[in-house]
């Protein structure tokens, strides 16, 4: 019945915006699917728009108010919106990490007793695998303790409330000066969701003055995270040849940059959903018909870009192809390069690969890892992401390198064997470089 009633939804929301129902065709998702997809990638901030406005159509369905808790307190916004979506979720067939979510928020809000009791549910009810992808035992021992690991949720409330909000009526065109937009973000496509239905493609669709500051903000500290992961890069580069005494040093330098880009990403979560919000009570008090001719504006604009990349493909494809010679010419022409010879055999160590994204106990894993060593990584024929460390050219510097991995925390690390890019056998490998 449930699910009769979503369809029925879903099919109302499609007459009154057509541009939604084109573009989901597209997309072959209808927007709970393409929330879900989203939190599979682990883009929680992204499906929090979508997962509001589902929750908005049925707010007793248990699951999506799980989904809607869960993408809020993986964004650090452990308030009263997520307090509230996780009870109404809990049930027998909701995930049991709803009971760990839900601790954290009261945890976040100083009730020390109510937050212990959900640990505790969760820590009986859990599986071991469960647990392992969690911080329950230090949360638990904080809690004990009574100190609260989280920021304040009831300030970030209450911020929120006394905010004023424009009526749409009295929402004044912006003018240039109001806002700095940065160079190189004037001009770019911005692809920034406001809700299931709305979504921005250019800076100047934003219709109010401090959600565009908030959006802003949030793109400075986002190109500001891209240079620490650069500067983090070059340090772990430097790692691998220093001496002994200077790789501590370089360590921890690391380690603070990594800290330092956590905390920036929670800067841009912050400013991005403070950016939603405000356009979000904007388009609530707009008539359907302009949020029509919106969607229809934004799909015109989605359409023509992608015709613009399919022109700019053929073009490229029109450019390689081969130039065809008459065949007199073709038997007097001679070699005059020799052929290509082959580079030899390479082995590579390789410590995982994951048709997905891999689990968060892996990330946490591979970050760890990824102080020391630089972690690659790429596609194969099958879709599968492999991750591997290391490029040798003689396979008992590769069992050395294996063993050290080993011992870094990647027990089930192994050898891999490349010639040319691809994968070939250990046996292949080793007779070419004559071991």
């Amino acid at each position: 019945m449930i699910s009769f009633l979503k369809t029925t939804a879903f099919l109302l929301l499609f007459v009154l915006n057509p541009g939604l129902f084109e573009k989901t065709v597209h997309a072959q998702n209808d927007p709970e699917q393409q929330a879900k997809n989203l939190v599979e990638n682990g883009q929680y901030a992204e499906a929090i728009p979508y997962f509001e406005d589902l929750v908005h159509l049925y707010p007793q369905d248990k699951m999506l108010n799980y989904y809607l808790g869960m993408c809020l307190v993986e964004t650090e916004q452990l308030n009263q919106q997520a307090q509230t979506a996780l009870e109404t979720s809990l049930g027998e067939k909701t995930p049991v990490m709803s009971l760990y979510y839900l601790a954290q928020c009261y945890h976040a809000k100083d009730n020390f007793s109510e937050a212990m009791n959900y640990y505790n549910q969760f820590d009986d009810n859990a599986r071991r695998k469960e647990k392992k992808n969690t911080k329950l035992e230090e949360l638990k021992a904080l809690c004990e303790q009574e100190i609260n690991p989280f920021s304040t949720p009831e300030e970030e409330d209450e911020a929120e409330q006394t905010e004023p909000t424009t009526p749409i009526e009295e929402v004044v065109e912006l003018q240039p000066e109001e806002v700095e937009i940065p160079a190189g973000l004037e001009d770019s496509l911005i692809h920034f969701q406001v809700n299931s239905t709305i979504k921005y493609l250019k800076i100047d669709q934003f219709n109010s003055a401090s959600s565009l500051q908030a959006f802003v903000r949030g793109w400075r500290a986002e190109q500001e995270l891209h240079n620490l992961t650069e500067e983090a890069n070059l340090l772990r580069a430097k790692y691998n040849s220093a001496f002994a005494g200077e790789k501590e040093e370089i360590a921890n330098a690391i380690l603070a940059l990594e800290k330092e880009s956590y905390t920036k990403s929670q800067l841009i979560n912050q400013n991005y959903t403070q950016a939603r919000l405000g356009e979000k009570d904007y388009w609530a008090q707009a008539s359907p018909e302009t949020r029509h001719a919106f969607s229809e504006k934004i799909q015109a604009m989605e359409d023509s870009i992608i015709q613009a990349k399919e022109a700019k493909r053929l073009e490229k494809l029109e450019a390689q192809k081969p130039l065809v010679l008459p065949d007199s010419l073709v038997q007097n022409l001679t070699p005059e390069e020799p052929a290509a010879v082959s580079t030899g055999a390479v082995y590579k160590i390789q410590i995982g690969a994951y048709s997905r994204t891999p689990p968060e106990w892996v990330q946490r894993l591979f970050k760890k890892l990824s102080v020391i060593r630089r972690i690659d990584q790429y596609t194969d024929e099958n879709g599968v992401t492999v991750y591997t460390v290391g490029e040798l050219k003689s396979y008992q510097d590769a069992l050395q390198m294996q063993s050290q991995v080993r011992t870094e925390g990647v027990s089930d690390a192994f050898i891999a064997a490349y010639k040319d890019g691809e994968r070939i056998p250990l046996k292949e490998a080793r007779q070419i470089t004559g071991e």
